[in-house]
């Protein structure tokens, strides 16, 4: 995982191009950075396993309305 894609949340202009995006698919910036976090935290292979349940785990707890239009 590329650390300046972390960066993006830090930065005005990174946080409004993520808020665009995920509106955009309708993910919430929360949850977006949650799955960032846990790629992070799974960096070597070896800890990789069970990433999948993880990611059905926090995006099951979004709302549902899925992608919106562009």
């Amino acid at each position: 995982m590329a650390r300046e894609l972390v960066s993006l949340f830090a930065q005005e202009a990174g946080r409004a191009l993520i808020q665009q995006h995920c509106q955009r698919v309708g993910l919430e910036v929360a949850d977006l950075q949650r799955l960032v976090e846990e790629v992070i935290d799974k960096d070597s292979m070896g800890r990789r396993r069970g990433m999948r349940q993880v990611f059905d785990s926090i995006l099951d707890t979004t709302d549902g309305e899925g992608p919106t239009s562009p």
